[in-house]
């Protein structure tokens, strides 16, 4: 069965985050990876880890909300439109950043083992998340909300979580383009 309209798009944005992350990445070694422009940045591999922790933290809120949508019988192939909460979301976190914030504990970046392991944990991560698109796929992922696991605050629908999720990418697109462009031509060790 093919994807809704809009998990479509959302997938091929995440196709296309993918693309250009493999291309900023190409290429660069342990070293550049792990170069920081100052002590309190991050490097390019933590950039990585804090996507992969952050869709790790999202994936049993997403896999609750889906089942629990099928189970209720919440059902629906679209349209869907993202509400005015859910534009907010998605226009904070697309680059650049206007109001920054630091990440939750939750989903900083854990450096462990060789930062050229970055780039793959992600995209591992990544594939995770589309199977989740696929798994959304014929719920009605306007009125199947979540609770955000960073804040419980914040609620949403899973289609703005899923909108949120691909700007959130871009926006860290960005600022490894910007630490690669920052790179010594020979990083200290």
């Amino acid at each position: 069965m093919a994807l809704i309209a809009e998990l479509e798009n959302i997938r091929q944005q995440t196709d296309a985050n993918r693309e250009r992350l493999e291309e900023l990445c190409a290429s660069l070694n342990e070293a550049q990876l792990t170069w920081r422009p100052g002590p309190s940045s991050w490097c390019i591999a933590e950039v990585l880890l804090h996507l992969e922790r952050t869709t790790h933290v999202f994936l049993p809120v997403i896999d609750n909300a889906i089942e629990s949508a099928r189970r209720n019988g919440l059902l629906s192939d679209g349209p869907f439109r993202l509400g005015w909460m859910g534009r907010f979301y998605v226009w904070y976190v697309e680059p650049p950043p206007l109001i920054r914030l630091p990440a939750p504990k939750i989903i900083r970046p854990l450096f462990e083992g060789f930062a050229l392991d970055a780039l793959p944990r992600f995209l591992q991560s990544q594939e995770l998340m589309k199977q989740r698109l696929d798994h959304a796929n014929g719920i009605d992922i306007d009125r199947t909300r979540i609770t955000s696991p960073l804040a419980s605050i914040i609620k949403m629908s899973l289609f703005a979580l899923f909108s949120v999720g691909a700007a959130h990418e871009r926006r860290h697109i960005w600022q490894v383009s910007n630490l690669r462009a920052q790179l010594p031509s020979r990083p200290s060790p």
